[in-house]
C-alpha cells in the first residue's frame, strides 16, 4: 500500500469521527458521539415534581448546546424551584431540522 493509498483513508476516517451523521452505540443515536455530547444544540425539558408522572408538568427551561450543559441547565433549575435532583426530572431533546431527532441524558 502506497502513500497515496493511506492518505485518503487516514483523511476519512478523521473526516468521520467528526461527523455528525456517523453513528453512536453509547447513545444509541445515529449522530456521532462528539456530536451527541459536545455539539449538538439541545432542548432541556425538564418536568417538575416527577415522581408525581403529570407529563403536563414538563417544559422546556432553555436551548443548550452539548448534553452536559443540558445537565447542567436542568440541575440548576431544580435547585432555584426548591426541589431535590432527580435523574429523571430532565431530557435533552436534540433540535434538527426545526423538530426533535432524538432525546438524551448525558451518561458518565
Amino acid at each position: 500500500m502506497t502513500i497515496r493509498n493511506v492518505l485518503p483513508i487516514g483523511l476519512m476516517a478523521i473526516a468521520a469521527s467528526c461527523s455528525p451523521i456517523t453513528s453512536c452505540d453509547k447513545y444509541a443515536s445515529d449522530f456521532s458521539c462528539y456530536y451527541v455530547t459536545d455539539l449538538a444544540t439541545y432542548d432541556v425539558l425538564y418536568w417538575k415534581n416527577v415522581k408525581a408522572d403529570n407529563p403536563d408538568d414538563e417544559q422546556v427551561i432553555g436551548t443548550v448546546k452539548g448534553l452536559r450543559a443540558c445537565k447542567a441547565m436542568a440541575q440548576g433549575h431544580s435547585t432555584g424551584i426548591g426541589e431535590d435532583w432527580n435523574e429523571r426530572s430532565y431530557i435533552c431533546a436534540l433540535v434538527d431540522d426545526g423538530g426533535y431527532a432524538e432525546k438524551h441524558r448525558l451518561l458518565d
